[in-house]
């Protein structure tokens, strides 16, 4: 197995930025049904795909943060991607998605607590925000487990969604 680089590392993920060649595991996980079901969009499609890796190099040259593909570092395979966007108020919001066959293995709960750590020592932001459907509730939940709050209930992307935000400055 190759010798990897990571930007960050939990217990049992290994995180580095989105690049070209995680194009192919993009696709399996980005086009799956169950995997985006609770997206307004539903699935991606290959040029979406593309797009979402040139704008993630790209934030992360220019803003510092991004997308990072996730591996389980036990075994050097693709899980998923999670990671930072910018909103269109200035807000900064995290996300995770995972390959079907990690759900229920608290993993989505690890990465986010392992980003939320990173941003608290990389961005310049008082708190990351993380939004979900009302009905989505394991990922909720996870954001509860992160030590994330209930902020508000409002819509977005045409979905009523739950807002969780995390403080990284406290008084």
């Amino acid at each position: 197995m190759e010798k990897r680089r990571y930007t960050l590392k939990s217990l049992r993920i290994g995180f580095r930025a989105l690049e070209d060649n995680d194009f192919q595991n993009l696709l399996k996980l980005d086009m799956d049904p169950d995997v985006r079901a609770f997206f307004p969009g539903g699935v991606s499609t290959p040029e979406l795909l593309r797009e979402k890796i040139a704008k993630s190099r790209a934030s992360f040259l220019e803003k510092g943060f991004g997308e990072f593909s996730m591996t389980e570092l036990k075994t050097g395979r693709f899980i998923g991607r999670a990671g930072f966007a910018g909103l269109d108020d200035g807000e900064i919001e995290v996300g995770y998605l995972l390959l079907k066959e990690y759900w229920g293995q608290g993993l989505a709960s690890e990465a986010l607590v392992a980003l939320l750590d990173w941003a608290r020592n990389s961005l310049p932001v008082s708190r990351i925000l993380a939004y979900a459907p009302v009905d989505h509730r394991a990922s909720l939940g996870v954001m509860r487990k992160a030590g994330m709050r209930y902020l508000k209930t409002a819509v977005a992307q045409d979905t009523k969604c739950d807002f969780y935000a995390y403080l990284l400055i406290t008084d």
